[in-house]
């Protein structure tokens, strides 16, 4: 699977959700890429988390295989103005990436910091994710991980569905399976 696949052309259907991946596999030489996702939905549960699904299939030619990039995250615990301190450097959320190339993939696991504002009214949801810091944990096939530790940042806006959720995070555990226990 080619690096150079992440790169592609924005497009979005709810609004903006761009993400850029930092790959740090040789200090010294980090390489930065930017995808869009073109589908973004949410779930909220009683407590106010959030499960976050960004999904983009692309990258499509003449004898290649399409790519399909996913982004999930989950609130853990929510800020609360005037009550608990927030910024970048909290850990609030858990974070996978999953990238499948036809019989190729990888995904990437780690924790970072969310932030999101719920629009109810238009069942929307907007924020940022900051510094995930993400590590090799599943692949389809052995070899050498896409990425060996990565940084994830970004921005999204997402529909409220929770149906699209399930549907999509299903999709990605037929791929690879449970994690692997600690």
């Amino acid at each position: 699977m080619s690096c150079m696949l992440l790169v592609s052309p924005v497009g979005c259907t709810v609004g903006p959700s761009t993400f850029e991946i930092v790959d740090y596999r040789n200090p010294g030489d980090a390489k930065r890429y930017r995808e869009s996702f073109d589908e973004a939905y949410y779930d909220c549960d009683q407590n106010g988390n959030v499960n976050i699904v960004l999904r983009r299939t692309g990258g499509r030619s003449a004898g290649e295989s399409e790519v399909t990039q996913i982004v999930r995250i989950r609130s853990v615990w929510r800020p609360v103005p005037g009550k608990t301190g927030s910024n970048a450097t909290q850990i609030n959320a858990t974070v996978s990436y999953y990238i499948v190339e036809g019989r190729v993939g990888d995904t990437l696991e780690g924790a970072g910091c969310v932030f999101f504002t719920q629009n109810r009214a238009e069942n929307a949801l907007s924020g940022s994710l900051d510094r995930a810091v993400l590590l090799p944990k599943r692949q389809l096939t052995s070899g050498e991980a896409l990425f060996a530790r990565a940084e994830l940042s970004g921005e999204f806006r997402a529909t409220r569905d929770r149906r699209q959720v399930v549907r999509i995070m299903n999709e990605a555990d037929r791929h690879f399976g449970p994690l692997p226990s600690k």
